[in-house]
Formats: C-alpha cells, sequence, structure tokens
C-alpha cells in the first residue's frame, strides 16, 4: 500500500502526522495553504463548531481542533478515508468532540439538522459544481449566523458567488485558491 502523510501545523497536536493511502483523487491541503487558512483564523476557532465537508484525510478539522475548536463534524464519502478519519480522532482523544459520517456531501446536506460556525470546503477541484455546492450549503441552512465558509478551489475555477455572500478574504497560493465567505 502506498502511504503518504501531511502533519498538523499548529495548536495543541502540532506536528502529529495523519498517515494516508495515497490516491490520485486526494490532494491534501498543503502545510502553506493550511498556516494561511489558520493565521485568518487564529482568533475564531475557540469553542466553535465546525464542518469538514468533503473531509478526505480530515486534515482542516483535525487541525482545527487542535488550535481549540469545540467540536469538528467531518463528513467524508469514501469508506478508507473515512475509516482513516476514525482511526486519527482516536489517537488524538477527540471521540467527545467529533463526528463523522461516511456520506455523499450533498445528500448530507439535505439530511442534517446541525447548524455550524466555520464550514470547511475543500472538495475534489475538478468534480464539482461549486455554485451548486455553496447554493446547497445556504439552501440547507447549515451555517450559524455569522458564521464563514472557508473555501478552497483550483486557481483557475470561476465562482458565481450571489449578492448574499461576501468574499471576506481571498489568496492564490500556488495553484490553490483559498476564500472566506460570509
Amino acid at each position: 500500500m502506498n502511504t503518504s502523510s501531511i502533519r498538523i501545523i499548529g495548536g495543541r497536536h502540532k506536528s502529529y502526522r495523519i498517515v494516508f493511502k495515497a490516491s490520485p483523487t486526494l490532494r491534501p491541503t498543503t502545510d502553506r495553504a493550511k498556516e494561511t487558512l489558520f493565521s485568518w483564523l487564529q482568533f475564531e476557532l475557540d469553542n466553535k463548531s465546525c464542518l469538514d465537508l468533503f473531509a478526505g484525510t480530515g486534515s482542516l478539522g483535525l487541525e482545527a481542533l487542535s488550535r481549540g475548536a469545540g467540536h469538528v463534524m467531518f463528513v467524508e464519502k469514501e469508506k478508507s478515508l473515512y475509516k482513516n478519519i476514525l482511526i486519527n480522532i482516536d489517537r488524538l482523544g477527540y471521540e467527545d468532540n467529533t463526528q463523522a459520517i461516511c456520506s455523499d456531501s450533498f445528500k448530507w446536506l439535505k439530511t442534517n439538522k446541525q447548524k455550524f460556525d466555520l464550514i470547511f470546503l475543500d472538495p475534489p477541484f475538478d468534480q464539482i459544481n461549486y455554485k451548486m455546492l455553496i447554493k446547497a450549503i445556504y439552501q440547507s441552512n447549515v451555517l450559524n449566523q455569522g458564521g464563514k465558509v472557508i473555501l478552497e478551489t483550483n486557481k483557475h475555477t470561476e465562482l458565481e458567488l450571489n449578492n448574499v455572500q461576501n468574499i471576506l478574504k481571498d489568496k492564490t497560493i500556488g495553484d490553490v485558491r483559498l476564500m472566506i465567505l460570509q
């Protein structure tokens, strides 16, 4: 089995390695991009409720927990990645602060009743309609009042946002575009 790893870069579990089975469809957030994202969020994570939609390795949600988030819901449809998230939750002792669901993100949004302060969106770049995804998030009423969506896309992705969303932050790092929407 070809494995790869990424690390938690800050907080209580800084330097912890998240090991996962390498896959051509998996593109974990780079350390550089995570550093930018979490410097933007450094004063907004404390005890917040977060959703890691399209969780993949779980890296963004685990980073948020390491930096003080109160609760993270992980949603990942690929069973092997989902199981790997459960292993890392257990190893880091986050059983009481997390929930993990093995489900398609769009289907999960239609049935979910919980609300979140921060939503991490890092879907497979070339396999997603961002306009539909963002619309589904706002229609599902999954975001708390004043909540934020942290979006990661390919730098070439054209986004059509409606006038409900404000782009609070927007930065391109390599091939990745990071945004905070509110």
